[in-house]
């Protein structure tokens, strides 16, 4: 099992562009091979605004194709203008 999830930081009055972005690129995550849940929706902190996205694969090997079959996508998508710092990234691999 593979665990991707990711924390933006939204410009306030971006933030509901944001969590449709997100909540589309999800929809359109479920197109892919290897994936076993992504969250319906963002999940937000409200004591710092940010919002989070969660995904698990099959493996790492899996999210990475799907990434790759969606990179045109997520090319076209502008949610980098609309955050305040970059994007944390963590990607977690189930140990054995």
């Amino acid at each position: 099992m593979f665990i991707f999830y990711s924390i933006h930081y939204p410009q306030p009055e971006k933030e509901e562009l944001l969590a449709q972005s997100m909540h589309e690129f999800g929809e359109l995550m479920k197109t892919q091979q290897g994936l076993v849940f992504v969250a319906p929706y963002p999940f937000k902190n409200p004591e710092n605004g940010t919002l989070m996205g969660v995904t698990i694969w099959e493996s790492k090997d899996a999210f990475q194709t799907a990434m790759s079959n969606l990179e045109s996508v997520r090319k076209e998508r502008p949610s980098r203008d609309w955050e305040i710092r970059p994007t944390e990234v963590y990607m977690l691999d189930s140990v054995h």
